[in-house]
């Protein structure tokens, strides 16, 4: 059973990694541009017109896995939601305001006021459901971007049974810029399963969205 496990795991490595290699590829003109389709959720505008000059992976973390209760991390994201909600009304000072925060563009400053309210329940997300919290963003102004993609991924999630979630996290290496200037920067690559969805192993945009 440890032999089968083991074997289980580094293809799951390998995979993830052929995923990393065709994505960055894709940015330097190396390889197809569908690689820019690895991205979860698709290749927004930033992602379509960012480009590498080249990369390097140059390490990488071992493997998290979590497997977990998807209804209960459906409503507890749902009471963050509501909480931002509650936190934007008072915000915006109107009362009965319809606007889906999921959808609704956002600036920084009202992003970051929003957490203040809902830091407790981001809180007990994260303690709750670790990993799932840290690709969602859940403590960070850009849990309420529109193009988070990880909401339309549990809206298609289904509302029974487990998830199981896994994330690799490379570091690459990119030489850029007239200077030649070294940059380390991290590429997490997920795969989101329930009952009803299998994403594959898909590359986790940045956190302003742009290709990385």
């Amino acid at each position: 059973m440890k032999v089968s496990l083991i074997v289980c795991w580094m293809l799951s490595v390998s995979d993830a990694r052929k995923v990393s290699e065709d994505y960055l590829n894709a940015l330097t003109g190396q390889g197809s541009e569908g690689g820019r389709e690895l991205l979860l959720g698709g290749a927004t505008m930033n992602a379509q017109l960012f480009n590498l000059e080249n990369w390097k992976i140059i390490g990488e973390d071992p493997v998290r896995v979590e497997e977990s209760d998807l209804p209960g991390a459906i409503k507890m994201m749902s009471v963050v939601d509501r909480t931002g909600h509650a936190a934007m009304r008072k915000l915006l000072g109107e009362v009965g305001v319809g606007k889906d925060l999921s959808v609704r563009q956002l600036s920084r400053e009202e992003a970051a006021q929003l957490l203040s309210p809902t830091k407790e329940q981001s809180k007990r997300f994260a303690q709750q459901f670790p990993l799932l919290s840290y690709v969602a963003r859940v403590d960070k102004e850009v849990y309420w971007h529109p193009q988070n993609p990880v909401r339309p991924m549990l809206a298609l999630a289904g509302s029974k049974g487990k998830y199981t979630l896994e994330v690799y996290r490379f570091k690459v290496l990119s030489v850029e810029g007239p200077r030649r200037e070294p940059r380390e920067w991290p590429l997490r690559v997920i795969r989101f399963k329930t009952q009803t969805i299998d994403t594959g192993y898909k590359v986790l945009p940045a956190s302003d969205w742009n290709a990385e």
